[in-house]
């Protein structure tokens, strides 16, 4: 009876050692679900079911006893698998910031070439192979190439590091040449799969090519000219001293004998006051003599035959002759005052009327059609011979579209089918004529400048006067026409319907319908504009170069200017109120004001620290702030923050653990923030920056600015034409 009393006082030990360690379990999952209440309804019925359980054992009823054993066992089970569930559920929701856009190709296109309606190449300047890198660390020179029309563009290795390639021709699907800067020549025969470089015998820039059946030119600066008589195989450089070490920008033949080359040349006090110069040549070569110049640069020329051609250039230049360059008619002329008189084109670009744009390229698919390229996205047109009007397609004064890249090279296969590219890697495509045109490319201009109005709306600037808009969350972006080519620095909406931006040369720019139309504001400076902060529609401050700060109280009627004491740039400000506000800049500097700016004072932190780079500044209370940037003392890089709980009477130094440069800085509360920098960098701070942790994102582009409509909605914008958006990840 003792083994038997013995052995039952074990079971009973192990059963109920066994009972409390589930029932401990179950504890702790609902303890972490943080439900006391659905813990203590349980608790009750499950000790009842172990008195029940103690009782029967006592009684002897050992086939109960395991029964309910059972039941005890696989109901703590299933609890413990719904305690542990409900905690799953209730875990915090996680964060990262996705790309939801970015530039295809962070490089300039000068030149673009096709053989047929599918297939053609582009070429361009160095690219990052790895975005962030420097431009010396192994930037390749950018070839790519399509075989469905320009749908995909895939790139080639060139082979060529750090020396941009201007000109691209193929004679037929495999041979081709691109010519570029210093000196470079690099020839391919099997479609551009593989590229190998030529002897040039110069390490001048070389911008244009023509090669014949047989015979060939290169030209270049200081007057370079290259000739081939063996169909490009090899090339010799000829005598150019007749061209007196201008710049030859474009070169022309229709047979072996005759030809023509365009020149520009800077006015200097040892020759005349023009800059762009027609040469041509009847034998060949041998010698050259000038058929014109004048005041405009000259660029690039095409002709249809040995009578008919035309020359384009600065100015909104373009000449035709119809007697072999015997003499040569200025289409344009007097056009200029035409555009700025039907117009009302204001003077944005300094003392030049927007419409004097630039012109860059040239190319005729017969007597009739013929397409022009240049500055501010524009594209003429003829299809009456060209001799007498070119109409606008896109671009230039009367259809200026926000951030719309200069054009450097057009390529068109028939009088519906052609290209055009440009800067930020612009390609555009049209199969009609030019009467449309589609991007097959994503824009990389630099983004500067972000303001959210809510988690689906939102206006993001940047360079050449881009303004963009997203009403969907950042799914679709569309350009707005902000009437300047000035680069931003930033935005500023006190509404989904009133807000500002502002760019170089003092340009101030309000919208009060949401960006449909944007109106020029009188500044009163030249300076370029870095920042601005509004604190509601009538009370706002700018600040940039050389210590300017401007102020408005009637919502940008007139702007005042205010007394900052310094000359060094302000790169930020931000105000609490219509009289607390702050402003940082270069060497330190560090400004404030109780008075809405009648008087700025200097920080003491300027004099400490003029090694101190401050790009960013904001305040969630008049007493509570940050301030971000660099720290370059010691020759050292260091990413800086500071913070203030005191108004910025005192400032402690936060660490960043990063030596990237910390661009933009922004919080929605006294404890939570972020920072954006260099190299895809974002910092996510929950203690008031008394910890700073990296956040995920998917680039290692620079990023420049961000802004936080919400805990769980935000956006940054930085260089490529990145925008970032902040989402919950499953």
């Amino acid at each position: 009876m003792l083994r038997k009393g013995y052995t039952m006082s074990a079971k009973s030990f192990f059963n109920g050692f066994q009972f409390s360690v589930f029932s401990f379990q179950l504890k702790r999952c609902l303890w972490h679900a943080h439900n006391t209440q659905l813990l203590q309804k349980l608790t009750v019925p499950l000790n009842s079911c172990f008195n029940t359980y103690e009782q029967r054992r006592v009684d002897g009823q050992n086939r109960l006893l395991i029964t309910h054993n059972y039941f005890i066992l696989l109901l703590i089970s299933i609890l413990f698998i719904a305690g542990c569930e409900q905690t799953t559920s209730q875990r915090q929701v996680r964060y990262e910031w996705k790309t939801v856009m970015e530039g295809d190709w962070s490089s300039h296109l000068y030149d673009v070439h096709f053989i047929s309606e599918k297939q053609g190449w582009a070429v361009g300047n160095a690219v990052d192979i790895t975005p962030g890198a420097d431009f010396d660390e192994g930037a390749e020179s950018l070839i790519i190439h399509t075989n469905d029309g320009g749908q995909t563009w895939r790139r080639q290795h060139s082979g060529v590091f750090n020396k941009p390639l201007r000109r691209v021709y193929f004679r037929s699907a495999s041979e081709g040449w691109c010519v570029g800067e210093g000196g470079i020549l690099i020839h391919t025969t099997d479609g551009g799969q593989t590229w190998a470089h030529s002897e040039t015998g110069t390490e001048n820039n070389l911008h244009d090519l023509f090669i014949g059946e047989r015979t060939g030119w290169i030209v270049g600066d200081w007057g370079t000219v290259l000739k081939t008589t063996d169909s490009g195989q090899t090339f010799t450089q000829i005598d150019g001293k007749v061209f007196d070490e201008k710049s030859l920008k474009g070169v022309h033949f229709v047979d072996e004998n005759q030809g023509w080359i365009v020149t520009y040349n800077t006015p200097t006090s040892t020759n005349s006051g023009d800059a762009g110069y027609i040469y041509q040549t009847t034998d060949g070569g041998e010698t050259w003599e000038v058929q014109f110049a004048t005041e405009a640069a000259l660029f690039n020329l095409h002709f249809i035959d040995k009578q008919t051609g035309w020359v384009v250039g600065d100015r909104r230049s373009v000449f035709v002759t119809t007697d072999g360059g015997n003499t040569w008619a200025f289409v344009t002329r007097g056009t200029n005052e035409r555009h700025k008189s039907s117009y009302g084109q204001p003077d944005y670009l300094g003392n030049e009327p927007l419409h004097t744009f630039t012109l860059y390229d040239i190319d005729f698919v017969d007597a009739q059609n013929g397409w022009i390229v240049g500055d501010l996205g524009v594209i003429l047109h003829t299809s009456s011979g060209g001799k007498e009007k070119w109409k606008h397609q896109r671009g230039g004064p009367r259809f200026h579209n926000s951030a719309d890249a200069v054009l450097l090279g057009v390529d068109f296969i028939s009088k519906h089918i052609g290209w055009a590219v440009g800067e930020n890697g612009t390609i555009l495509h049209t199969r009609n004529g030019g009467v449309t045109w589609e991007s097959q490319s994503s824009p990389s201009h630099l983004l500067v400048g972000v303001c959210a109005i809510s988690p689906d709306e939102g206006y993001v600037v940047g360079d050449r006067g881009a303004i963009l808009r997203t009403e969907d969350g950042g799914v679709v972006w569309r350009a707005q026409d902000s009437r300047t080519t000035e680069c931003f620095g930033a935005t500023h909406f006190v509404s989904s319907e009133i807000g500002w931006a502002v760019a170089e040369a003092g340009v101030v720019l309000q919208t009060t319908n949401g960006g449909s139309v944007w109106q020029r504001q009188v500044s009163g400076t030249q300076q370029d504009l870095l920042s601005v902060f509004f604190t509601d529609k009538k009370n706002g401050w700018c600040v940039g170069s050389g210590g300017e700060i401007i102020h408005t109280n009637d919502g940008g009627k007139t702007w005042q200017q205010q007394k900052s004491g310094t000359s060094w740039n302000l790169f930020d400000v931000h105000f609490t109120s219509t009289q607390r506000g702050w402003a940082v800049g270069l060497n330190g500097t560090m400004l404030s004001t109780v008075d809405g700016g009648a008087n700025w004072k200097l920080s003491s932190v300027s004099g400490r620290y003029p090694a101190f780079f401050l790009d960013a500044v904001t305040f969630v209370t008049p007493e509570i702030g940050w301030v971000v940037g660099l720290d370059l003392r010691s020759l050292g890089m260091d990413g800086l923050i500071l913070h203030t709980e005191n108004g910025g009477k005192t400032w402690q130094r936060q660490e960043s653990y990063t030596g990237n440069f910390l661009d933009d800085v922004f919080f929605i509360s006294e404890t939570e923030g972020w920072i954006v920098g260099k190299e895809g960098l974002v910092l996510h701070t929950k203690d008031g920056g008394q910890n700073w942790r990296p956040q995920h994102t998917d680039t290692k582009t620079d990023l420049k600015a961000i802004y936080i409509s919400s805990r769980d909605s935000g956006w940054v914008v930085g260089q490529n034409g990145t925008i970032l958006r902040y989402e919950a990840t499953p």
